[in-house]
Formats: C-alpha cells, sequence, structure tokens
C-alpha cells in the first residue's frame, strides 16, 4: 500500500470533519425538496429532525445536534436581518472516518446544493467555540439569546453545555467587547457622573466598586476628580461651621500598647462601626505626612504614626476638640479640618510622642497641650489571650514629674534625660475591659459630643430593649423612663 493510500479517509481523500456547522435563512428557496409550511413556521424542533433524519440516512453516526432561530440579529446599519437558523452537527466519535460524512456529501443530503455546510477548524477549533456562538455568548455587542431558544435533537443537553463553560464563555465576551460607544458619548456619560458626584448620589468607592461607573471614570478622570475634591471641600466646610458653633466637638481616641495587644483591633472596629452605623468615611494617615491625603473625612485614623506625622502646630490644631484651623501638607495646605473623631493607635503614651514631635521647642511648649485635647486614654493588654483594655477619661490633676529618656548619651557622660511637670492625665480609669465593652465606651463618647449625629448610646440601647422585653410581656409603661447617668429613672 502507497503512503498516498494510508492517508485516505474519507472518499474524497480528506479526513472527515469531528462536527460541522451551517446557516441558512428561513425561505423555501433555500430549502429545495423540504416541506415549505415546516420552513415558514420556523419549527426548529421539527426543522432539526429533518436534518438528522436526511443526515443519517447518507450514512452519517451524528452524536450532537443543536439548533437555534435567529429572529432578533441586526445588520451592521442597523436594518434587521432575514430569519435564519444555526446549527452545530457532531459526528460520530473517534478519529475514524465511519459514521462520519464529507461537507459536500452533507449539503447534496440536506439538498442545500454546494459550500452551505462548513467544517470545523482542524486544530485549536474546539466545538465549545461553535456551541457558544449559537446565543452569542463570547459576542456581547450581538443579541444574547437565552440557551432555553437552543433545541437539542442529540447529544448533551444545551443548558448543561452552556453552565459548563459559562465562566470561560463570560471572559472571552469581556475580551470581545468592542468600545462601540464614540468619545462625545463618554463625555456626556462622564457629565452625569460629575453631577452625581457633586449631588453625593456617588463616591469614590462607589465608582472604584462599579465596573461601568469605572468605564466613566477612566475617560473623564480630571473632571471626576475635581468634582470629588470639591463636594469634599463643601461638606468640610459644612462640617466646621457645626464645630465653631458649637454643635458638636471631636472626639479624640488615644489607644496604646505593645505590639499584638489589641490596640489596632480596637481603633479599627470603632472605625468599621460608625461607617456601618452612621456612613461616616474613614481616612487612614501614614506614618509620616499624614495630612497629605485628607479629604474631608469624618474619621481621622492614625494607626501606627511616626512622631514625624505632623508638625507641633499642626498636631495640637486636628487635636484641639473645639476649634478647626488648617493643616500644612507637602503639596497643598488643607483649609480648616474638623474630623468628627480622631483615632490614634501607638505603643507610646501620649506624653512621650508628643515630646519628640518636630516643631516642640523642649520645655518651652508644655506636653498638657496634647494630653489634655484627649477624650479617652486606653491603654491595651492581653489577658489569657484575649485583648482586654483600661479605659480612662483624661483631666485635670495634681502636678507631677514625668522622666523623658533620651536617645544618645548626655553631657558628661551622664544617662539623656529631661524631667517635665504635667498637670493632665487619667483621672477616671475603667480596667479590664472586653472588647466589645471599651467599644461601647468609645462610642458612647462619640455619642455625647456629636449629639447631631443620631448615635444611640448603649445606656439607651439598653433602655429601648427593656422597654420592648416589658412591652412583650403586655405591660405598657405610662410615662418612659428618663435617661439619667448611671442608669434610668
Amino acid at each position: 500500500m502507497s503512503a498516498a493510500a494510508k492517508k485516505r479517509s474519507g472518499t474524497s481523500g480528506r479526513k472527515p470533519p469531528a462536527y460541522v456547522t451551517f446557516t441558512q435563512q428561513l425561505k423555501p428557496e433555500f430549502w429545495p425538496g423540504w416541506d415549505v409550511a415546516v420552513i415558514l413556521s420556523g419549527d426548529v424542533r421539527a426543522i432539526g429532525k429533518e436534518i438528522l433524519r436526511r443526515y443519517e440516512a447518507a450514512g452519517g453516526d451524528c452524536q450532537g445536534l443543536w439548533i437555534i432561530k435567529h429572529d432578533k440579529d441586526v445588520l451592521a446599519d442597523g436594518c434587521p436581518k432575514e430569519d435564519h437558523v444555526h446549527v452545530v452537527l457532531q459526528q460520530s466519535a473517534g478519529r475514524r472516518a465511519e459514521g462520519k460524512l464529507q461537507c459536500d456529501a452533507m449539503d447534496r443530503g440536506f439538498g442545500f446544493g454546494d459550500k452551505s455546510v462548513v467544517k470545523g477548524p482542524p486544530r485549536g477549533g474546539r466545538i465549545e467555540n461553535a456551541q457558544a456562538y449559537l446565543i452569542h455568548a463570547k459576542d456581547p455587542d450581538k443579541h444574547q439569546y437565552g440557551v432555553e431558544e437552543v433545541v437539542t435533537l442529540r447529544g448533551k443537553d444545551y443548558a448543561e453545555i452552556a453552565a459548563e463553560h459559562r465562566d470561560a464563555w463570560a471572559r472571552r465576551a469581556v475580551i470581545g467587547r468592542k468600545a462601540a460607544i464614540p468619545m462625545k458619548e463618554w463625555n456626556e456619560l462622564g457629565d452625569t457622573l460629575v453631577q452625581k458626584v457633586l449631588d453625593g448620589e456617588v463616591d469614590e468607592v462607589d465608582i472604584l466598586r462599579d465596573k461601568t461607573l469605572m468605564d466613566i471614570y477612566t475617560r473623564n478622570e480630571t473632571k471626576v476628580n475635581l468634582a470629588l475634591k470639591n463636594r469634599a471641600k463643601r461638606e468640610m466646610l459644612f462640617e466646621v461651621e457645626k464645630l465653631r458653633a458649637g454643635v458638636f466637638q471631636k472626639t479624640i481616641i488615644w489607644a496604646m500598647g505593645a505590639s499584638d495587644q489589641g490596640k489596632s483591633y480596637l481603633v479599627e472596629s470603632i472605625a468599621a462601626e460608625l461607617a456601618a452605623r452612621l456612613g461616616w468615611s474613614v481616612f487612614r494617615a501614614t506614618a509620616k505626612n499624614g495630612p497629605d491625603d485628607y479629604n474631608g473625612e469624618s474619621v481621622f485614623m492614625m494607626n501606627e504614626p511616626s512622631s514625624r506625622v505632623m508638625e507641633w502646630a499642626d498636631f495640637l490644631q486636628l487635636l484641639d476638640p473645639r476649634q478647626a484651623g488648617p493643616i500644612s501638607a507637602r503639596y497643598t495646605n488643607k483649609r480648616d479640618a474638623a474630623p468628627r473623631l480622631i483615632l490614634i493607635a501607638v505603643a507610646v503614651d501620649p506624653v512621650e510622642f508628643g515630646f519628640f514631635i518636630p516643631g516642640k521647642r523642649s520645655t518651652g511648649d508644655s506636653l498638657d497641650q496634647v494630653v489634655r485635647r484627649i477624650t479617652l486614654m486606653i491603654k491595651a493588654q492581653k489577658i489569657d489571650g484575649e485583648p482586654h483594655y483600661s479605659v480612662s477619661r483624661v483631666g485635670e490633676v495634681e502636678p507631677y514629674k514625668r522622666t523623658i529618656w533620651l536617645p544618645g548619651p548626655g553631657r558628661n557622660g551622664n544617662v539623656n534625660r529631661e524631667t517635665v511637670w504635667l498637670g493632665y492625665d487619667k483621672a477616671e480609669t475603667d480596667a479590664e475591659l472586653t472588647h466589645a465593652e471599651a467599644l461601647d465606651m468609645v462610642l458612647d463618647a462619640v455619642a455625647v459630643r456629636s449629639p447631631d449625629a443620631g448615635l444611640v448610646t448603649s445606656a439607651q440601647r439598653r433602655l429601648d430593649d427593656s422597654i420592648a422585653a416589658l412591652a412583650a410581656r403586655g405591660i405598657v409603661l405610662s410615662e418612659p423612663p428618663v435617661l439619667v447617668e448611671g442608669g434610668a429613672a
């Protein structure tokens, strides 16, 4: 047997395709010898059954046949296409030629004439690609047909095939998406997004989370950023006016403790709780040059800052509970800042931290200026592996001395240190509180100092729960109890 003879797999000398596809308009002239009524009706199941009958009559062995009618396709100019059917036909399994027909044999068997049936690509042309096209799964710019519109005459049900390849088809659809929107429309969408930003309906997080908004933002970044910046200025101005009018006071929390004792855990929990309850935005300062990116967020957090986070005067300005003032930044100084809550988590106490802040002129600037601004001073320490907290209210105390140890040797070989006098420190302390108890104490302080925010204190929540429990038992109080410090009366 010659080498040429060994390669012959079918009657034409070419290997028959594993699968074929064809498309045919639903007009009788394209289906010679077929029942005209069936073609005009567009009954894809009936058409598919006749395709299968003719294929098997010609000697084919079909292991898969899927058919769908496309009646919503449009041309490039927007005009509707003629109704047509798409067919995917999978021939017998295996590499042998038995049970497989050449395309021209199928054309003759179906009565199509010539070159209507197209073989699948020999390499890399998986049948899944042809199956995906039945519903335009990888062509997002074309009409998306439903999985249920595909009729399965032989082989695995199309719904199962689509479920198996859903993720792969979806990824290909993203890649295949055409940039069909002209720049003029992107600009118009950008103007709409700018207005939504200015109206407070969309913020930066919303944009980053939403794919469509991100597409619009990418093409209109400059003007959207300007809108975000100006809205932040406006909101910051309102907060400054409220602070100066005495509507609220800043709450300053200083959490300290050694590494892995729970101070960062607590301040992050506080921020998350206020974001969830009140929608407060959170700003996380960098270790150095902390205020650079501050944009008017309600919560100003400094987690493990260095003493060079900002200058002494700016630090005092930021921590002042009743005042709002400008803060220096590397590129653009911040206008009057009035965050509702300032969270500081650092290993050392405010006396030692404040002593090393740039711009402090040794003992000439009393460290009391930092300490007295703090609302609650919290010490974190793990007990039996669980974080516990000592929460102290800061107040005026009997004057006391504090020694600050300085790096490097002192004069004449002496220890390098400096002594300062202080008049503010921890006044009242609740010790060994759990994480939940410490969190409640901080939230209560915020509720008292920002009464307009609508945050309910833990005491009020307990009172409300008690009233609700009584009501559930059929007990209705003639007058609601009045909440006073330490309980209800």
